[in-house]
């Protein structure tokens, strides 16, 4: 089809869809000539435009022959907008375009006047038809020659955008030399690579010459003004070199690289650090002037030495530590790896050396068991996390002094002080003024089979002590469909499975029997059968499972075994079926975690079975130490007629009372047809079995158990959130912004993670901060101030921009809160 011919298609289409056609041809490369076009459009009046008759024309379109089909044709290109005098014409009709340029023209939807000098200056770029493919991809609509030139260099560097921070990305991965890297190669061959250094440069306000390994170059200004924008110094040599009059959008770039990227990132920054050794010029500063850096792992590093040192030396500030180590948590590289182990580990250790005074108060209360769930436990539970993470460093041996201070002192002053307590109390006849476990079921249970129509489940964890509920029931007050609270119990001495369980039942009276174990009201506890027939006895609509065969269990099968039921027993045994054990005692913390967690999923599943109520609950605590336990740690075992024993307890008749033991009085056990003998202190009895993890004795951890009450409700609202400031104008890239939290924490209102960044249009122009809004109290005490950091460019006196507030869910992010701001950066002027 020649020109003609398209063009005769062209005006037909118009008479179809308007009754007439008016079309005009720019034909720059005069292609037909005027008498030529007139033979062959019969039907169609042919008009040259020129600067003396488009009048003329105007009144003979529009007034004279209205419904005749015009062709208006020039042998010049299409004038700029605004010296088009036709222009309210050719907005109603349409345009032809012919020659390859147009054309182009119209499948990129640009203008003329902005691709044909493209095409003259570029003709390289224009020779392949993939380039040309891509480039139509990618362009915006109606580009300008800035976004066409950024669009060019996106499809030569393979950026999926137009953007010149990808663009920049896409030529920092491919190599920071001139002679390797081969996207510079594609731009210096097929655009520009003086124009691509000028407009990376002019971004991020930085000289790149292309004599000077501009990459680099531009490498050195990024990562150190990321650097110098935390830290509380600069570097002269640094600064003298690597200056950039924009370092706002420098560090932006830096900081989103890492959060979208940054294992790509990471080799450039380790190797900086190296090249230009930044440990050394950190170890001259103290470690305030750059604890807020997050550009280099060094940092960190520094941070975890400083604190080991003030450990060992006894001059740590504790609460200082533990908020800068919450703080760098949060961080790029505080966050991965083997940092974030030795943090978590240091962490806790700084813990327990906050905690360390906690021990003056162990006479403090007249009720010893209360006065640790008040208090003590917290020492346990730190000691707890610090040998879980510990002994599973990779670099162990930068703890290995602390570890081995900590757990002397965990040893030999923490607990022998609480065993000497205990000692002194047990001998006087000490009975807790707790709750005693084995009225759970009486003052517990019954009253609500009693009073009310709800499913109760009852999940028991073998040996979670105290301080491990402590830790789920803080996990599970979180929660926003539930409702949670925790009360300690004491448990029934000695301090083991099989009166444990027993303790839970309903039941008058205990008993102890050689073969039948535990009995309740004369009735056998052994056993998920016999617990089952002990329940129905007082609640017929009752059923006893293993808590992981209900977990593994499909809903469907759930709702038929739970069909009817009004009571559910379920066991779970993590704890203690690690610890019992001789072989795997060592695994206890990392057994009572994944218990923690198991339990956790439990309340989760329950709570989608439509579960209303969970009460969770143990027979028995655990005592666990980590060094070997010293001869004179271990005392005789007991002689007599032996019913049951273990490392710290025997029960029977005529017993022995070994030294360092005792037997307690009827008072102090529910067992009133057999003899009691405890081992006093952390001391074990000779027999056989596991030496570190122990229980059966009356040591707090051994005997506080924990009664977990969660209640399934009504998901709390997310607190809402409120800029709170008169006068939203911006004078200075650095941006404070004050928050408000409008509702206090309950049981009504939950926490509100949130995301909030400035933004021009779907640009980001600050730096981007997380929060989490969950603070509790009077009005005065729910304000918070961020620090937002603006892009350096010039930005319009009075044009506005939007701070954007987004809701952080698990499903992403949800667009909660928008606030318009006014730009009145009037130094950017100048």
């Amino acid at each position: 089809m020649n020109v003609i011919e398209k063009l005769q298609e062209k005006i037909q289409q118009e008479k179809e869809t308007k009754g007439r056609a008016i079309v005009f041809w720019y034909d720059a490369q005069a292609q037909v000539d005027v008498e030529e076009l007139k033979e062959q459009l019969d039907e169609v009046e042919v008009r040259c435009v020129d600067e003396r008759n488009f009048f003329q024309l105007k009144v003979e379109i529009e007034l004279e022959k209205p419904n005749q089909s015009f062709l208006i044709y020039t042998d010049g290109p299409r004038p700029e907008d605004a010296d088009n005098m036709l222009l309210d014409i050719l907005l109603y009709s349409a345009e032809f375009k012919a020659d390859e340029t147009a054309m182009l023209s119209e499948t990129l939807q640009v203008s003329d006047q902005v691709l044909r000098p493209m095409m003259e200056q570029y003709s390289l770029f224009f020779d392949s038809k993939d380039r040309k493919r891509r480039l139509s991809k990618i362009l915006p609509k109606d580009s300008d020659n800035y976004h066409f030139e950024l669009s060019m260099m996106a499809v030569l560097v393979k950026a999926s955008v137009p953007d010149i921070r990808m663009i920049t990305r896409q030529l920092l991965l491919n190599g920071l030399y001139m002679e390797e890297n081969e996207l510079l190669k594609q731009l210096e061959r097929n655009y520009s690579l003086e124009r691509t250094l000028e407009s990376i440069g002019r971004h991020f306000g930085v000289s790149l010459e292309r004599d000077n390994e501009p990459l680099l170059q531009l490498l050195n200004v990024l990562i150190y003004q990321h650097f110098r924008q935390r830290a509380g110094f600069t570097v002269e040599d640094w600064e003298s070199r690597w200056a950039s009059s924009s370092p706002n959008i420098c560090a932006l770039f830096v900081e989103e690289w890492l959060q979208h990227d940054g294992e790509k990132f990471e080799e450039h920054i380790k190797e900086w650090e190296k090249v230009h050794q930044v440990r050394d010029v950190l170890l001259k500063r103290d470690i305030e002037n750059y604890q807020l850096a997050e550009t280099f792992p060094v940092v960190d590093a520094l941070i975890i030495e400083k604190c080991i040192d003030e450990l060992i030396h006894q001059t740590i500030h504790v609460d200082e530590r533990l908020s800068l180590i919450e703080e760098r948590l949060q961080t790029y590289w505080g966050s991965k790896g083997k940092l974030k182990a030795l943090y978590e580990t240091l962490f806790e250790a700084i813990r327990i050396e906050k905690l360390r005074p906690v021990v003056n108060r162990i006479q403090q209360h007249e009720d010893f068991y209360e006065n640790y769930t008040k208090y003590l436990y917290e020492i346990d539970h730190a000691y707890r996390h610090f040998m879980h993470h510990f002994t599973r460093l990779d670099a162990k041996e930068m703890l290995e002094v602390i570890a081995n201070y900590l757990t002397n002192w965990y040893e030999n002053e923490y607990l022998r002080r609480i065993s000497e307590e205990m000692n002194f109390r047990i001998q006087d006849g000490y009975v807790s003024k707790l709750m005693p476990q084995r009225t759970f079921f009486s003052k517990v249970i019954l009253p609500i089979l009693e009073k009310e129509q709800t499913r109760i489940f009852v999940i028991i964890s073998d040996a979670l002590r105290y301080e491990a509920a402590y830790e789920l029931y803080e996990k599970l007050k979180e929660r926003e469909n539930g409702k949670s609270s925790i009360i300690p119990m004491v448990a029934s001495y000695p301090t083991y499975t099989q009166l444990g369980m027993a303790s839970l039942l309903p039941h008058k009276e205990l008993e102890a029997d050689e073969k039948k174990g535990i009995l309740a009201d004369g009735q056998s506890t052994k056993g998920l059968d016999n617990r089952r027939r002990i329940l129905q006895s007082v609640e017929p609509h009752s059923e006893v499972l293993k808590l992981k065969e209900l977990l593994d269990m499909k809903t469907s099968e759930v709702d038929q075994v739970l069909k009817g039921k009004r009571l559910v027993y379920l066991y779970h045994d993590h704890i203690d079926a690690l610890g019992d054990s001789a072989k795997s005692e060592r695994e206890t913390y990392r057994a009572v975690h994944q218990a923690i967690s198991d339990l956790e999923y439990a309340v989760d599943r329950l709570s989608r079975l439509q579960a209303k109520r969970i009460f969770i609950t143990a027979d028995h605590g655990f005592l666990f130490q980590f060094k070997q336990i010293e001869s004179h740690g271990k005392i005789p075992a007991v002689e007599g007629q032996v019913m049951n024993h273990n490392r710290r307890f025997a029960i029977g008749h005529n017993l022995s009372t070994p030294e360092g033991s005792i037997k307690l009085t009827e008072r102090q056990t529910p067992l009133q047809n057999v003899e009691v003998v405890l081992a006093k202190s952390i001391n074990r009895f000779k027999t056989g079995g596991g030496l570190q993890f122990i229980h059966g004795g009356a040591l707090p951890q051994e005997a506080v158990v924990p009664l977990i009450d969660y209640r399934r409700i009504e998901a709390g609202k997310p607190v809402d959130i409120a800029v709170a400031m008169i006068n939203k104008v911006i004078t200075n890239y650095r941006i404070p912004v004050s928050f408000y939290q409008e509702q206090s924490i309950t049981d009504n209102f939950t926490s509100r993670k949130v995301n909030i960044a400035f933004y021009q249009g779907d640009e980001r122009i600050s730096n981007e901060v997380e929060l989490v809004f969950d603070l509790k109290g009077e009005n005065r005490d729910r304000n918070r101030q961020v620090i937002f950091n603006l892009v350096e460019k010039h930005y319009k006196i009075g044009e506005t921009c939007i701070l954007r507030v987004e809701t952080v869910t698990k499903k992403g992010n949800e667009p909660y809160l928008e606030e318009e701001f006014t730009l009145r950066l009037y130094e950017a002027l100048y």
